[in-house]
Protein backbone atom coordinates (compact mmCIF):
# COMPACT_ATOMS: atom_id res chain seq x y z
CA UNK A 1 0.00 0.00 0.00
CA UNK A 2 2.68 2.59 0.56
CA UNK A 3 4.29 2.09 -2.65
CA UNK A 4 1.00 2.91 -4.48
CA UNK A 5 0.97 6.50 -2.14
CA UNK A 6 4.68 7.01 -2.98
CA UNK A 7 3.89 6.26 -6.65
CA UNK A 8 0.95 8.55 -6.49
CA UNK A 9 3.03 11.61 -4.88
CA UNK A 10 5.80 11.13 -7.28
CA UNK A 11 3.09 11.56 -10.30
CA UNK A 12 1.76 14.79 -8.19
CA UNK A 13 5.05 15.97 -7.79
CA UNK A 14 5.91 15.75 -11.37
CA UNK A 15 2.37 17.11 -12.39
CA UNK A 16 2.80 20.21 -10.15
CA UNK A 17 6.39 21.00 -11.26
CA UNK A 18 5.18 21.15 -14.68
CA UNK A 19 2.30 22.97 -14.24
CA UNK A 20 3.61 25.27 -11.59
CA UNK A 21 6.11 26.27 -14.27
CA UNK A 22 2.92 26.32 -16.85
CA UNK A 23 -0.69 26.20 -16.05
CA UNK A 24 -1.36 25.85 -20.16
CA UNK A 25 -3.59 23.19 -20.80
CA UNK A 26 -4.15 22.53 -16.69
CA UNK A 27 -8.01 22.03 -17.64
CA UNK A 28 -7.07 19.11 -19.33
CA UNK A 29 -5.37 17.08 -16.70
CA UNK A 30 -7.77 15.02 -14.77
CA UNK A 31 -5.33 14.74 -11.99
CA UNK A 32 -4.77 18.26 -11.48
CA UNK A 33 -8.01 18.47 -9.72
CA UNK A 34 -6.71 16.63 -6.72
CA UNK A 35 -3.30 19.01 -6.33
CA UNK A 36 -3.06 22.31 -5.78
CA UNK A 37 -0.67 24.19 -7.43
CA UNK A 38 -0.06 26.18 -5.12
CA UNK A 39 1.77 23.82 -2.31
CA UNK A 40 1.54 20.76 -4.16
CA UNK A 41 -0.66 19.09 -1.73
CA UNK A 42 -3.23 16.28 -2.47
CA UNK A 43 -5.60 17.09 0.30
CA UNK A 44 -8.33 19.11 -2.46
CA UNK A 45 -12.20 19.01 -1.26
CA UNK A 46 -14.91 20.20 -2.28
CA UNK A 47 -15.16 24.36 -0.80
CA UNK A 48 -18.76 24.41 1.49
CA UNK A 49 -20.94 26.81 -0.33
CA UNK A 50 -19.41 26.55 -3.50
CA UNK A 51 -20.74 24.31 -6.17
CA UNK A 52 -18.05 25.74 -8.60
CA UNK A 53 -14.22 25.49 -6.71
CA UNK A 54 -12.28 23.11 -5.07
CA UNK A 55 -10.08 23.95 -1.51
CA UNK A 56 -6.60 23.10 -0.83
CA UNK A 57 -6.78 21.56 3.16
CA UNK A 58 -3.22 22.06 3.43
CA UNK A 59 -2.25 25.94 2.57
CA UNK A 60 -6.32 27.02 1.70
CA UNK A 61 -6.25 28.22 -1.80
CA UNK A 62 -9.12 27.97 -3.58
CA UNK A 63 -10.06 27.36 -6.99
CA UNK A 64 -12.85 26.79 -9.75
CA UNK A 65 -12.95 23.61 -11.16
CA UNK A 66 -15.95 22.30 -13.18
CA UNK A 67 -17.85 21.20 -15.95
CA UNK A 68 -18.84 23.45 -18.15
CA UNK A 69 -23.03 23.03 -18.93
CA UNK A 70 -22.44 23.58 -22.41
CA UNK A 71 -19.98 21.81 -23.53
CA UNK A 72 -19.28 19.34 -21.05
CA UNK A 73 -15.09 20.54 -20.79
CA UNK A 74 -13.36 20.66 -17.88
CA UNK A 75 -12.83 24.57 -16.67
CA UNK A 76 -9.94 25.47 -14.56
CA UNK A 77 -9.58 29.00 -13.09
CA UNK A 78 -5.62 28.32 -13.04
CA UNK A 79 -5.62 27.65 -16.75
CA UNK A 80 -5.01 31.47 -18.64
CA UNK A 81 -7.55 29.56 -21.45
CA UNK A 82 -10.38 30.01 -18.73
CA UNK A 83 -10.21 33.46 -17.99
CA UNK A 84 -12.71 35.16 -15.53
CA UNK A 85 -15.94 36.61 -16.97
CA UNK A 86 -16.19 40.33 -16.22
CA UNK A 87 -19.35 40.25 -15.66
CA UNK A 88 -20.31 37.34 -13.09
CA UNK A 89 -16.49 35.98 -11.95
CA UNK A 90 -17.27 32.56 -13.26
CA UNK A 91 -14.55 31.12 -15.51
CA UNK A 92 -14.75 31.22 -19.20
CA UNK A 93 -14.69 27.99 -20.83
CA UNK A 94 -13.14 27.50 -24.65
CA UNK A 95 -16.78 27.38 -25.88
CA UNK A 96 -16.79 30.46 -25.05
CA UNK A 97 -19.80 30.17 -22.28
CA UNK A 98 -19.25 31.02 -18.74
CA UNK A 99 -22.90 30.21 -18.46
CA UNK A 100 -24.04 34.00 -17.63
CA UNK A 101 -27.50 34.65 -16.08
CA UNK A 102 -26.45 37.86 -17.08
CA UNK A 103 -26.50 37.02 -21.23
CA UNK A 104 -22.97 38.64 -21.40
CA UNK A 105 -21.46 37.88 -25.20
CA UNK A 106 -17.77 36.87 -25.01
CA UNK A 107 -15.56 37.65 -27.56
Amino acid sequence: MKEVETGEREGAGMLFARYRKNRDGIRNSKEMGSICLICGSMHIVPKPGEPHQLLCRDCGFAFFRYECSVCGNTVDGRDPENPGCESCGRRICGCGSCHCSTGYQHG
